[in-house]
């Protein structure tokens, strides 16, 4: 997860305090990071850093795996949320692959089914 995903949810959100989840493998990268996110983001926001909780009992799904396909998972990124969960930011891999699938659809819709209404 880069830094810089951080700072852009930060930025959406503009709470003094957060929630961040994260897949339980990758805790220990979070942790490496989460300081020097939370400064970078006061710095460029000009507020002072946000408290942000990591939650450590509930995570976000393991990585996909060819052992099950159909269980829950998640490629990589941080979903963040606001202390009482009203606004949550969603900064995942498979959210971001989501947004650009749905912006595509209709491109993706012309080339497969253009040729069969002409």
């Amino acid at each position: 997860m880069q830094r810089s995903g951080w700072l852009q949810s930060l930025l959406r959100l503009k709470e003094p305090a957060v929630l961040l989840r994260c897949r339980e493998a990758d805790v220990n990268l979070v942790e490496s990071v989460l300081e020097s996110a939370k400064e970078e983001y006061a710095e460029k926001a000009q507020v002072h850093a946000p408290e942000i909780l990591l939650d450590h009992q509930i995570y976000l799904p393991p990585a996909p795996s060819h052992h099950n396909v159909h269980a829950l998972s998640c490629s990589g990124g941080v979903v963040l949320a606001s202390r009482d969960g009203k606004i949550v930011f969603e900064n995942t891999l498979d959210a971001r692959l989501d947004v650009v699938f749905r912006q595509k659809l209709p491109v993706i819709r012309k080339l497969l089914f253009s040729q069969v209404a002409a």
